[in-house]
């Protein structure tokens, strides 16, 4: 060991010094020169744990719909039925050459959406608030109709305030499928028979999260005769707004029609956040030159790639729009 200038021990290890050259005297296996290196064969410890972590049945194309329009196509390795791992799928069409591609489409959320798949705070079984689920089965045994049980238990006014009140206090129990089934159709034909199908509302997923899934609420409500709602009819304004204004859902292109655009308005979307996977749009318009302003009262991740940021204090945006409209109007 040398020593440095202070006259201290040095900590420096020559090439091939102890502790590295102590590596031939620990071990069988071939070590590199400079004791740095260790190369062996056969070694079905680690080698079969990591081959296991990656191994697969099959591979399927599926995405990630719960509370996200994104509708990413993604890879879902599958091994003994359980999901193993997942990556975003690269056979995305092109789109042509005058505009960034659509790939790659995916965020980190999707990339461990396995993890909510299968954990154990996940809901996968019904549950009913227990101030209504046992008026309900004491009906349900004593009349044997659960048409008629269901009107016994809206009729009584006693008991509708009983359950009524008991919404947002938990106090959910756990039922098992028929039974909440049987609850729910029972419901619906005593609606349909005292006041009419139109008084029947019902939601469905959007079509851009499941297709197959918005068929089948809508094509439930439109047979029976109901009203079919939105998911924009449920929250925030601009479900109400644009509507109203332009007819349809909302009045917005397709993310990489950003890119035609010369002047972008940032306003009520954080895009990095709530829109992952068309971020890069946003980023890529920049370098044809498009100028973009954010309107934020916080710098939120979006502000980053705006030209210009607005920063209204909160509750006056409103005010900021219709300043905006009455100018353009006049």
């Amino acid at each position: 060991m040398e020593n440095d200038r202070t006259g201290r021990p040095s900590q420096r290890r020559e090439a091939g010094g102890w502790p590295l050259a102590a590596r031939r005297l620990l071990t069988r296996r071939e070590v590199s020169a400079d004791g740095r290196a260790v190369f062996g064969e056969g070694d079905p410890k680690w080698e079969g744990f990591y081959r296991d972590r990656w191994a697969h049945d099959k591979v399927v194309r599926s995405t990630h719909g719960v509370n996200c329009t994104g509708s990413c196509s993604w890879m879902v390795y599958v091994k003994d039925g359980i999901i193993t791992w997942e990556h975003q799928a690269t056979d995305y069409p092109s789109i042509g050459a005058d505009c960034p591609e659509y790939e790659p489409r995916g965020c980190p959320r999707g990339a461990s959406f396995s993890w909510y798949t299968y954990s154990p705070s996940r809901v996968r079984y019904p549950y009913v608030r227990g101030a209504l689920l046992k008026p309900w089965r004491e009906a349900r045994r004593r009349l044997g109709d659960p048409v008629a049980a269901w009107a016994e238990i809206t009729g009584d006014p006693a008991t509708a305030r009983a359950y009524k009140r008991a919404r947002g206090k938990g106090g959910l129990v756990r039922a098992d499928w028929e039974e909440v089934v049987e609850l729910i159709a029972a419901a619906h034909i005593h609606t349909i028979k005292t006041y009419g199908p139109d008084r029947v509302a019902g939601f469905s997923p959007i079509p851009a999260m499941s297709m197959a899934s918005y068929a089948s609420g809508a094509r439930f409500m439109s047979l029976i005769g109901g009203t079919l709602l939105s998911f924009y009819d449920w929250y925030a304004d601009l479900p109400i707004a644009s509507p109203q204004v332009f007819g349809d859902q909302t009045d917005v292109p397709e993310a990489a029609d950003w890119w035609n655009a010369g002047y972008l308005i940032m306003w009520g979307s954080n895009i990095p956040v709530t829109r992952t996977p068309d971020a890069h749009f946003l980023t890529e318009t920049r370098y044809n030159g498009t100028k973009v302003v954010a309107v934020s009262p916080d710098y939120a991740d979006n502000v980053k790639f705006a030209d210009e940021w607005l920063a209204p204090h909160p509750g006056t945006d409103g005010a900021l729009a219709m300043a905006m409209g009455h100018v353009i109007l006049r």
